[in-house]
């Protein structure tokens, strides 16, 4: 964690073009991608329904229309700042989320991490957005090192992800083992 953020700290004061979030990034209001049924499945093989918050996949739906499967995106909450890297279709539940997809020369996943880096919060039940974020300024450095940071990073998450895993099995096997030592 800490030397992502000397990574980020070192890119936001470097010597790169800078740009304004609003030149880099679309934006997407959701609404045509809200399920219409909120009463959610667990059945992983529909399609996940999604919030930007700690929760982030609320259930599952089996509604075939509206679903946003356009490819990779930035899920923002617009109230609390939460955001998500998403790379599968998916349904939203709410409006108050922003689809963020990339402009030309971006990479989306440097660009998450980046946001990550901000560490965006608020105390304010508003829209922060159009109004806070959109005109931030970020230091962004030639799409070659986005691309290079980003396969970097995927590979530590994947990583992370698989080691884990791997914790979460062997806890299991020692909660067996436990439970059968004395049968």
């Amino acid at each position: 964690m800490q030397s992502r953020n000397n990574l980020f700290t070192k890119i936001s004061k470097g010597d790169y073009e800078i740009f304004k979030i609003e030149e880099i990034l679309s934006y997407e209001q959701p609404t045509k991608y809200i399920v219409s049924n909120t009463d959610y499945s667990s059945d992983t093989s529909l399609i996940p329904v999604l919030t930007a918050n700690k929760a982030f996949i609320l259930g599952y739906t089996n509604e075939d229309w509206g679903i946003y499967n356009k490819g990779k995106c930035i899920v923002l909450d617009d109230f609390t700042m939460d955001l998500k890297y998403v790379d599968f279709p998916f349904k939203v539940k709410s409006s108050a989320i922003k689809l963020l997809t990339p402009k030309i020369n971006v990479d989306l996943k440097f660009i998450f991490e980046y946001f990550s880096f901000l560490n965006l919060s608020s105390n304010e039940h508003k829209r922060h957005y159009i109004s806070e974020i959109q005109p931030m300024f970020l230091n962004v450095p030639p799409i070659e090192i986005q691309n290079n940071i980003s396969n970097f990073l995927s590979k530590l998450d994947e990583k992370i992800n698989l080691e884990t895993t791997l914790l979460t099995q062997y806890e299991n096997q020692k909660k067996y083992l436990l439970q059968n030592l004395f049968v």
